[in-house]
């Protein structure tokens, strides 16, 4: 179900400045995830169904319980898109990645939710304003 590889587009070696996510950064995250959902043509609340489904099924696939709570929510992907997240939850951002697959303007492949997180801060090289137009 979960996928193995990382392709991490920024250089282990490189130094890495703190990681502050920054409004211009969100927003543009928010824009990448929107556009994966509208490609699959789904609502918001399907895509909560479906980060519902995911994550149920890793649980299962694991042989462990399935607690509750799991998925995102209609108004946490709303918040994601909208870039009004202050803190993103590792747990969520990689939900909508794995069901989602947006397009990582960096390597045109599915977006690693590392590379996630490095568009919300705008570290190199995705703080390159030429990559979102």
């Amino acid at each position: 179900m979960s996928r193995l590889s990382n392709k991490v587009v920024v250089d282990k070696q490189q130094e890495l400045r703190p990681v502050r996510f920054t409004e211009t950064g969100r927003m543009r995250l928010g824009k990448i995830l929107k556009a994966a959902r509208q490609t699959t043509g789904w609502s918001v609340s399907e895509t909560e169904f479906k980060t519902k489904g995911y994550e149920e099924a890793l649980f299962t696939a694991t042989n462990q319980p399935v607690p509750k709570d799991v998925g995102i929510s209609a108004a946490t992907v709303n918040r994601y898109e909208r870039g009004k997240l202050d803190n993103l939850d590792w747990r969520s951002l990689s939900l909508l990645c794995f069901v989602l697959k947006p397009i990582d303007p960096v390597t045109g492949e599915a977006l690693e939710p590392t590379n996630a997180l490095y568009i919300a801060c705008e570290h190199p090289p995705y703080n390159d304003a030429k990559l979102y137009e």
